[in-house]
């Protein structure tokens, strides 16, 4: 079991922005063990993500809700044959600050789960994500997928950056679909995530400013979501906003 509790920051770099500053970050910060050991200095990464029927978990993140919940199920591989372990993860949001509940557990305790719909053994993480799924009758609705570069820094601290390429998705309900799924490129641009305590050092703040970085609010799941299913968003768009005005008109 891990929790992490963290500020995170994200940009969005074109190609030559991207090697400018990864070749400036190099003066502080080296690759991460992960990255290191993978082939071409990049790991693979996919997450399943849940929600309601009604997409509410995209809406608070669209909304910027504080103390908002995300569920997902994360695998560093792309087959099950190759999986080993499964991340369960429980993520809330307050603001930028990021907590994370995340626990390893063996693939065949993951496919236990899918089929009875709870996890064989108990832990404060894995009931908590049971409780949540029952509940809120969460569905899996997406799968995220990209490579990621992770660095840390050269002196001890928790400071890490990671930068994310290719990120695609598509429409699932299994981390392992059975037949090829469609898969929609989200941009040529390279997601960079900061992760750090309550401050940035100043150098990295310095190199923000010095490379024009700008901030960027909306997270892979509610980009993903917003291209697979734009009509269904839509539709329930105009919904809420006719409810709101029949509230206002009461």
């Amino acid at each position: 079991m891990r929790i992490t509790n963290r500020f995170e920051y994200k940009y969005v770099l074109d190609l030559r922005t991207y090697f400018a500053f990864k070749n400036r970050l190099s003066l502080y910060m080296k690759k991460g063990l992960h990255t290191d050991l993978a082939q071409n200095k990049q790991y693979f990464v996919r997450s399943l993500y849940y929600d309601t029927y009604d997409f509410k978990h995209y809406y608070e993140s669209e909304d910027g809700q504080f103390g908002r919940i995300k569920c997902r199920v994360r695998t560093y591989h792309k087959t099950q044959e190759e999986a080993n372990i499964i991340s369960i993860e429980i993520k809330t949001k307050h603001g930028a600050n990021v907590k994370k509940y995340s626990q390893l557990i063996p693939i065949e305790d993951y496919l236990y789960f899918l089929k009875n719909h709870c996890f064989q053994k108990s832990s404060m993480i894995l009931d908590e994500f049971t409780r949540l799924i029952h509940l809120q009758q969460l569905e899996a609705k997406a799968i995220v997928e990209y490579e990621r570069e992770g660095y840390v820094p050269k002196i001890s601290s928790d400071l890490r950056i990671t930068f994310d390429h290719s990120v695609r998705s598509g429409a699932s309900k299994e981390l392992f679909p059975e037949e090829e799924i469609a898969l929609h490129q989200h941009n040529q641009m390279i997601v960079c995530e900061i992760k750090c305590g309550m401050k940035k050092p100043q150098w990295l703040e310095m190199m923000i400013k010095e490379f024009g970085l700008k901030l960027v609010g909306n997270s892979k799941y509610i980009q993903a979501i917003s291209r697979m299913y734009p009509s269904i968003i839509s539709r329930l768009e105009c919904s809420n906003n006719l409810k709101e005005i029949e509230g206002d008109t009461q």
